[in-house]
C-alpha cells in the first residue's frame, strides 16, 4: 500500500513539474514575442528600460526551464547549489537595472554576498556528516 501511495505522489509531482514546464516555456516564448517587439518599435530612453526588464525576465524564465530540465534529469532531485545560483544571477539583474538607489544596491550586492558565502559554506556542512 505504502509503495502505491508513494508511486502516486511522484507521478503527481511529476506531473506538476512538466505543466510547470510548460507554462514556463510559454512565459519564456510571450516574453521572446515581447522582446522582439520592442526592438523595433523607434528608440526612446523608456524603450531601453523596457528592453532591459524584458531581457532580464527572458533569461529568468529560461533559467526556471532549466531547473525543470535538471529536475527531470536527475531524477526527481535538484541540489541547493542551483538555487542559489539562480538567486544570485536574479539579483544580478536586479542591480543591472535597478542602479539608481544606492542603498538598494547596497542591501543587493550584500545579499549576493550572503549567497556567495552560502555556496562556500554547503560543501564545508556535507563534509560534517
Amino acid at each position: 500500500m505504502q509503495h502505491k501511495i508513494s508511486r502516486f505522489f511522484a507521478f503527481s509531482l511529476n506531473l506538476a513539474m512538466a505543466a510547470l514546464g510548460a507554462v514556463m516555456f510559454f512565459f519564456l516564448l510571450r516574453e521572446g514575442y515581447y522582446l522582439g517587439h520592442l526592438f523595433f518599435q523607434p528608440e526612446t530612453e523608456h524603450n531601453f528600460s523596457l528592453i532591459a526588464e524584458a531581457t532580464i525576465a527572458f533569461f529568468l524564465y529560461f533559467e526556471f526551464i532549466a531547473l525543470v530540465k535538471a529536475y527531470f534529469e536527475e531524477n526527481a532531485h535538484i541540489s541547493l547549489n542551483r538555487f542559489i545560483y539562480i538567486g544570485i544571477t536574479a539579483l544580478l539583474r536586479a542591480v543591472i537595472v535597478q542602479h539608481d538607489d544606492a542603498l538598494h544596491t547596497l542591501l543587493l550586492a550584500l545579499a549576493i554576498l550572503t549567497l556567495v558565502g552560502a555556496l562556500q559554506l554547503i560543501p564545508q556542512a556535507s563534509d560534517i556528516k
